[in-house]
């Protein structure tokens, strides 16, 4: 069985097209690239993964769930399953680097001593733990975006959906995300990442499905 299945899925938007016909499989630990040009509905197809946006017609499967039928009072559980993350990195600019990344944790009900454990080592593991009392402001881009990697990360989602998650970075940095990206992928991790960026689809050297091929 697959983790992810899109299966003859259209959407539109005032009447016009933005996906049609898309089909593909994701199996559980594979690392995808999502590409097309820019206005594709490469943003669209992982906004579908999450429930914020609905096929017009069609089927999206992600493990035992139909997402087209998914009731709102279940798609908060769909979401601790899958992390997020963003171009513009989405970070809150009052709070520090170590109370932006427990957010999310904070939200599903886990406080105190766990926080402090799960944050502290899910910035370890991105190389931010001594920048942990930082505002996002006196961080760089590259570690803004690293902080917004472990923010998706710190619940240990079954995918991460990354959404040209370095489309505002120069090329060093770029392998410096994409090196975190692919080492939680290798810990078991399903990454999706959209992109219209060659050289980091060469980079990555994994499965690439263009979307107005697929």
């Amino acid at each position: 069985m697959h983790l992810i299945e899109f299966s003859h899925v259209y959407k539109n938007y005032d009447k016009n097209y933005i996906l049609r016909d898309l089909n593909f499989t994701v199996d559980k630990g594979e690392f995808i690239f999502i590409t097309g040009p820019s206005g594709a509905g490469k943003t669209t197809t992982l906004r579908m993964l999450t429930a914020v946006e609905k096929p017009t017609h069609g089927a999206i499967r992600f493990m035992d769930a139909a997402l087209q039928d998914l009731k709102p009072k279940d798609i908060p559980f769909l979401r601790r399953k899958i992390g997020f993350v963003f171009q513009d990195f989405k970070l809150l600019p009052d709070k520090t680097v170590f109370q932006n990344v427990a957010l999310g944790l904070e939200v599903s009900g886990i406080f105190g001593s766990i926080i402090t454990k799960n944050v502290s080592e899910i910035l370890k593991s991105v190389e931010l733990y001594t920048k942990k009392n930082e505002f996002p402001t006196a961080l760089s881009g590259g570690e803004q975006q690293r902080v917004a990697i472990a923010r998706a990360l710190v619940q240990n989602p079954q995918v991460l959906l990354a959404d040209e998650p370095t489309g505002n970075l120069d090329e060093d940095t770029s392998k410096i995300i994409m090196d975190i990206i692919k080492s939680f992928n290798n810990k078991g991790t399903t990454v999706m990442l959209a992109t219209h960026n060659k050289n980091l689809i060469n980079m990555g050297r994994a499965r690439v499905i263009d979307i107005t091929k697929s």
